[in-house]
């Protein structure tokens, strides 16, 4: 079964940034964070959809 989800780490490996930035993109309107308990997750889907759009927004 494939990822649902990345924790936050994942998130900085997929994106090839650091976790310190992506603490700073998870405060930002539209990001697709979510908490689970006390665990923050980025949906999948989601964040292919933002790096998409964030694509479109910077061409």
């Amino acid at each position: 079964m494939d990822k649902l989800a990345y924790s936050l780490t994942e998130t900085a490996q997929v994106l090839g940034v650091s976790r310190p930035t992506v603490y700073a993109l998870i405060k930002q309107p539209g990001f697709p964070v979510f908490q689970i308990g006390g665990r923050k997750l980025v949906s999948v889907e989601g964040l292919r959809d933002w790096v998409r759009n964030q694509a479109e927004v910077t061409a």
